[in-house]
């Protein structure tokens, strides 16, 4: 079933291409009259004309993709099967045309309200289109060199980390269609990105490469869950480091987890023997390391 974005319709009865079609068509017959009846497929229909209505008409039916259409001329005014061919052929293109305008239109306003960044690149992983939200994230550095790239002096920048990726999707002799990776900004904010290539199946023309930037979260919880993670840390005892983290003791933690002062005191016991601590002092002064140091807790690679 077509989406609503790609379902054919009919221009407007003053669109300046049917018009300027009814006019040619009327120069190459030598017909003053000329009407155009198109009916998509949703049933509705519209009426094009060039000239004044004349008694005696001649009907011609053109062979369209998706439209039927019926093509009438004066009277005594013959239509060859060339020129019906070719009129045929030039009223599919506008039609096509159209509808692909239409879904651009759409697609680009979507796009631009997006909370997330869009980026298209061409086939030489050139930027041709940037959303508003990307175009504030593009020029923002990141950690890291740019992947399958060696680090230069300067820190990368998201552009350039993305750009890279898009280059490997679009590298002939990949055969990987997409690539995902997590951008650490030098401000603490990490970006989860994907880049997919686009086109090269059947009926499709040319290459390209569809980016997306979603922001996930702040650097030192994302640290907090790599460490949590590397010592096999239960979700509820990772809870307890955090709010160790905000200062609480062991009867806040207990309330604010609806939990015995017992049962935190057993998930304490737990992340000593976990984490090779010792002491509440010492399970606090690991985890606030974690987070202040990146390169102890996440493998940036």
């Amino acid at each position: 079933m077509s989406s609503i974005l790609l379902r054919p319709s009919c221009p407007a009865e003053d669109d300046p291409e049917i018009r300027r079609l009814l006019e040619l068509t009327a120069a190459a017959t030598g017909a003053g009259f000329v009407e155009l009846d198109l009916e998509a497929p949703s049933g509705a229909t519209c009426r094009y004309r060039h000239g004044r209505p004349v008694a005696g008409v001649s009907s011609h039916t053109l062979d369209l993709r998706h439209h039927r259409a019926t093509l009438r001329l004066d009277g005594d005014t013959r239509l060859p099967v060339p020129l019906a061919d070719l009129l045929a052929f030039t009223l599919d293109r506008i039609l096509q045309g159209m509808r692909t305008s239409a879904q651009l239109s759409v697609l680009l306003a979507g796009m631009e309200t997006s909370t997330s960044g869009v980026l298209l690149f061409d086939r030489d992983a050139e930027v041709v289109y940037a959303n508003p939200r990307a175009q504030a994230l593009l020029d923002q550095p990141t950690e890291g060199g740019a992947d399958g790239e060696p680090a230069g002096r300067g820190l990368p920048t998201v552009l350039e980390r993305v750009a890279a990726m898009a280059r490997q999707v679009l590298d002939g002799r990949s055969p990987e269609r997409a690539r995902t990776s997590l951008l650490v900004l030098s401000s603490s904010s990490v970006l989860g990105c994907e880049v997919v290539r686009i086109g090269g199946e059947a009926g499709v023309s040319g290459v390209a490469a569809a980016g997306l930037l979603q922001p996930l979260t702040t650097l030192p919880a994302l640290f907090l869950e790599a460490f949590c993670a590397r010592h096999g840390v239960t979700h509820r005892e990772q809870e307890v480091i955090g709010l160790l983290l905000e200062g609480c003791g062991t009867t806040d933690i207990a309330t604010r987890l609806s939990i015995s002062e017992y049962t935190v005191r057993d998930h304490l016991k737990s992340l000593y023997r976990k984490t090779g601590t010792r002491s509440r002092s010492e399970l606090v002064s690991v985890a606030s390391t974690v987070r202040k140091e990146p390169a102890a807790g996440l493998d940036r690679s």
